[in-house]
């Protein structure tokens, strides 16, 4: 015999209460408070980048970074609550402190200080959300901007692009799915 337990979450307005400290953000796992380290300022500028080309390519409301409530409580609280570097979908974002559903796409600009577990946890988690689209970005050693464009199969992302440095990075538009997507990687940090 199963007993159907609620879960509990963490309460909106306490979660974007919450403090943290300097380059962190505070994330809800589990009905808890997970602390995360932000990058510096070429990390910011290259969300702030992406938000640009997201609204000027795909007409779509964008923000750096996004509450995105993953898995909300019956009472409305926060179960799974995360900050992609990049939250893409329509006009709610401009409106709602905290977005509730399935955006169009997610943006994580991945730091030196993300652990692979970190990485894995936050691209299941998307994925058994339904996110369609998963964009992750980096800086190599070398300082050039590296894109992998990700889509959920379901059972899996599929990585359908890949771009580094000043080479054009091309991402063809899918019937019923996403529209195209183009940029030279290094031009997000415009040099």
């Amino acid at each position: 015999m199963s007993l159907d337990v609620p879960r509990l979450g963490v309460p909106v307005d306490v979660w974007l209460s919450a403090p943290s400290g300097f380059a962190e953000v505070v994330e809800v796992v589990d009905g808890t408070f997970v602390i995360k380290k932000v990058g510096g300022n070429p990390h910011h500028y290259l969300a702030i980048s992406l938000v640009l080309e997201f609204e000027r390519q795909w007409g779509a409301v964008a923000t750096a970074p996004g509450h995105w409530g993953i898995e909300m409580a019956a009472d409305g609280s926060v179960v799974r609550g995360r900050i992609p570097d990049v939250l893409v979908d329509g006009d709610a974002l401009r409106s709602v402190d905290v977005f509730v559903g399935v955006p169009a796409a997610a943006v994580e600009v991945w730091s030196p200080s993300n652990t692979l577990r970190e990485m894995n946890e936050k691209r299941a988690e998307y994925r058994l959300a339904g996110l369609p689209v998963l964009l992750e970005a980096f800086l190599s050693d070398s300082g050039d901007v590296n894109l992998d464009w990700m889509v959920n199969r379901g059972s899996h992302w599929a990585t359908t692009g890949t771009g580094q440095g000043d080479a054009l990075f091309t991402v063809p538009a899918t019937d019923g799915g996403h529209p195209a997507f183009r940029v030279v990687p290094n031009t997000l940090l415009r040099r």
